[in-house]
């Protein structure tokens, strides 16, 4: 039987750290947008928070109270970057029970005035790790960005919670404009996601299924970042990779004696 030579060894232990360097370095990828809230003083682009940069990631949370309703908010971007927008809704009810037609829609206003109507086309179930909730994605967008201020409406032929992300880097706790709540995190998350619009609070009941998606508060995004608390799977990722470590380092003295031994 061919024992490991000490070079393969230490390629080996090598490795190993590497794996685990690699997993710390993609953790934060895996962190949700950095969560706002519209709210009804926020009914078009011009009294919506203003976002200074389109390539930082937020998720916009808000809920249509009434049929034709709107909410809206601002943003900038560098020329020529990508600009990347999704339009979701929880998949819950009474949100998941509505027709296509009847669900939110979004329309992006560019600077030079045109526009584009992002109307719902698919329900793509999408499941989001780091607050637990669980949505159906309803349409995506991309596109070059230019010089200006671009506009984000939001309306809906029915009442319906709603979220937008855009943006692609994580940096939580950018500075926003023409917002009061920004410091608002997964506490309100969770009120939100958990509170149906208010026309059909009294006809829609919780079931099983429902009641396993609330979820419970976790810490805010910015803590997290800052290393007061991490993630579980990330404390997990850290914990598996550590103990690989160490084992192999603790295998070292055995293989190397039994190499000596068989030269």
């Amino acid at each position: 039987m061919k024992v490991p030579t000490r070079k393969m060894l230490f390629r080996l232990a090598s490795i190993a750290v590497l794996t685990l360097l690699g997993m710390s370095t993609l953790a934060p990828a895996a962190q949700a947008h950095d969560p706002l809230f519209l709210e009804e003083q926020h009914h078009e682009p011009s009294r919506g928070p203003f976002l200074p940069d389109g390539r930082i990631s937020f998720a916009l949370y808000g809920t249509l109270l009434a049929p034709e309703q709107e909410r809206g908010f601002r943003f900038e971007i560098p020329s020529g970057e990508r600009i990347s927008l999704s339009l979701l809704v929880p998949d819950l009810a009474p949100e998941n029970l509505l027709p296509l037609g009847s669900l939110p829609s979004l329309r992006l206003i560019r600077p030079d005035l045109t526009e584009v109507s992002l109307i719902p086309s698919f329900q793509q179930p999408f499941a989001e790790p780091f607050s637990g909730t669980n949505y159906l994605r309803l349409t995506d967008h991309v596109e070059l960005g230019t010089n200006g201020i671009y506009q984000v409406r939001v309306t809906g032929m029915e009442p319906a919670r709603f979220t937008v992300s855009i943006g692609y880097i994580e940096r939580f706790g950018t500075p926003v404009e023409n917002l009061a709540n920004r410091n608002k995190g997964m506490g309100e998350l969770a009120a939100w996601y958990g509170t149906p619009p208010p026309s059909t609070q009294e006809t829609t009941t919780s079931t099983p299924a429902q009641e396993a998606t609330t979820i419970t508060p976790q810490p805010d995004p910015e803590s997290a970042a800052a290393g007061d608390s991490q993630p579980r799977s990330q404390s997990l990722r850290w914990a598996i990779g550590g103990l690989a470590i160490l084992i192999i380092i603790a295998l070292l003295p055995l293989i190397s004696r039994r190499q000596d031994a068989a030269d």
